[in-house]
C-alpha cells in the first residue's frame, strides 16, 4: 500500500494482508495516512530469516530459469513507467520468461515473480513460495496478478498459473476456479477503503487467532483493553461467537457466567470455560497487587472411571527413562533435523545429563540418527 501523486495504489500482496486480518489491513492504512501515530511491531528475528531465505529461494529459482531459457527477460527495478515499458515490450517479443513483470490494474499495481510461455504458447503467472505445499491465500495473490497482465497487456486472461515451492516442484491452478473468490475478497477490500475513517474507534475489531503481523501487539492490546474472550485459553472463536449471542463480551462475565444457558454450547463445556476464565480473572487481581504472584490453577479431579488423564497417565518414572527431542529447521528443502537431544539421570549423583547429535546437512542428519539409535539400544 502506497500513495503516488496523491492517490493509493494497492498490491496483491495488501489482499492477503485484508484476507488475515481486516484489522492488519486497516492499520496499514492509518499508518500511511498518519505514520506518527501508530508504529508497527518491529521485524523478528525469525521473520527477517524467512524473508531472506524466501529472497535466496526466488534467486535460485532464476539462476535455474537463466541457464534453462536463454531468452530469459529481467525488468530492471526503480523507474516504474520504464519497467512497464520494457514489460510490455518483453511481452510483445514473446519472450519465454519475464522476471519481475511491472503489472497495473486500476488501483492495483506489482511485480510478478515469473511470467512464462506455457506449451500453448499463452503467458501464465507464477511466483515462488518456501513453503512445502501451496496454501489458500496464495490463489488470491496470483489471481490479482493474472488480472493484472490481462489489463496492462489487453490480453485475455491467463487460463493458468503456477507456485514453485520450496522444495522446487512446481504446482499448477486454473484461474478459473478461483477467480470468483478473488474478486469478492478484492471487493470487499476495496469497500473497507472506501469507507476508511482515519478514526481507531471505526477500525475492524481483530479476529481472534489472526494473523495480525505487524499489528500483533496492537490487536493484544485491543483484546487487553475490553477484556476479550479472546484472552480465555483454549476458547474457541465458535465458542466466542455464541457466548457474544448470550450478551457475555468478556472474561469477567464469563467468570461469573456459572449456570447460565448459552444456545448451542453445551452446559459442560460452558463450566469449563466459565473455571478458566474464573482462575485467569483472580490471578489479574493478584497481579494488580503483587507482579510477581504465580498463576491460579484447580487441579481436576480423575473421572467417573478413575481412568489417569494428563501427566498423571505417564508411567511411574524408572532410571533408564530418556526424555528425547528433536529440533528441526524448516527453511531449507525438505527440511532438516539438525539436533537430537536426549536427558538422562545418572543413576548415582541423580544428577540431569544431556547427550546430543548435531547435524548440519543431510548426510550428518542421518549419521545423527544412527548415533542415537545406536546409543539408545546400548543403552
Amino acid at each position: 500500500m502506497k500513495k503516488h501523486s496523491g492517490r493509493l495504489v494497492y498490491s496483491p500482496s495488501d489482499l492477503i494482508r485484508y484476507l488475515a486480518s481486516p484489522f492488519a489491513s486497516w492499520m496499514d492504512r492509518y499508518y500511511l495516512e498518519h505514520p506518527e501515530a501508530a508504529v508497527p511491531d518491529e521485524q523478528t528475528e525469525d521473520q527477517k530469516l524467512i524473508a531472506e531465505t524466501g529472497n535466496r529461494h526466488e534467486l535460485a529459482v532464476l539462476s535455474d530459469f537463466k541457464s534453462s531459457a536463454p531468452g530469459l527477460v529481467e525488468i530492471p527495478r526503480g523507474d516504474i513507467a520504464d519497467a512497464r515499458e520494457k514489460t510490455l515490450a518483453a511481452v510483445k517479443a514473446k519472450a519465454p520468461i519475464i522476471y519481475q513483470a511491472a503489472l497495473e490494474d486500476g488501483q492495483f499495481a506489482g511485480s510478478a515473480d515469473f511470467i512464462i510461455v506455457d506449451a500453448a504458447d499463452q503467458y501464465q503467472v507464477w511466483d515462488t513460495k518456501l513453503a512445502r505445499s501451496p496454501k489458500p491465500y496464495y490463489a488470491v495473490q496470483l489471481c490479482c496478478y493474472s488480472e493484472m497482465f490481462a489489463a496492462a497487456t489487453r490480453r485475455a486472461m491467463p487460463g493458468k498459473f503456477g507456485i514453485i515451492l520450496g522444495t522446487k516442484d512446481r504446482v499448477e491452478f486454473r484461474v478459473e476456479d478461483f477467480i470468483h473468490y478473488y474478486r469478492h475478497i478484492k471487493n470487499s477490500f476495496l469497500a473497507m477503503q472506501a469507507g476508511f475513517t482515519g478514526n481507531l474507534d471505526d477500525r475492524p475489531e481483530p479476529l481472534p487467532r489472526a494473523d495480525h503481523g505487524r499489528w500483533t501487539s496492537h490487536a493484544e492490546e485491543f483484546f487487553h483493553e475490553r477484556d476479550h474472550l479472546a484472552r480465555v485459553a483454549g476458547i474457541s472463536v465458535g465458542q466466542i461467537k455464541k457466548l457474544n449471542a448470550a450478551g457475555i463480551t468478556t472474561v469477567a462475565e464469563l467468570a461469573a457466567a456459572s449456570g447460565r444457558s448459552v444456545r448451542k454450547l453445551a452446559a459442560e463445556s460452558l463450566e469449563k470455560l466459565v473455571a478458566q476464565a474464573r482462575l485467569q480473572s483472580q490471578t489479574i487481581a493478584d497481579r494488580l497487587k503483587d507482579p510477581d504472584a504465580p498463576a491460579r490453577y484447580e487441579v481436576l479431579a480423575p473421572g467417573n472411571d478413575y481412568d489417569p488423564v494428563g501427566l498423571a497417565a505417564l508411567p511411574p518414572d524408572h532410571p533408564a527413562d530418556v526424555f528425547f527431542d528433536m529440533e528441526g529447521y524448516p527453511l531449507t528443502a525438505g527440511g532438516l533435523e539438525y539436533l537430537f537431544g536426549a536427558t538422562t539421570i545418572d543413576p548415582v549423583t541423580k544428577a540431569l545429563e544431556f547427550s546430543d547429535w548435531w547435524a548440519h546437512d543431510r548426510d550428518e542428519e542421518k549419521a545423527a540418527f544412527e548415533g542415537f539409535i545406536d546409543w539408545a539400544f546400548e543403552r
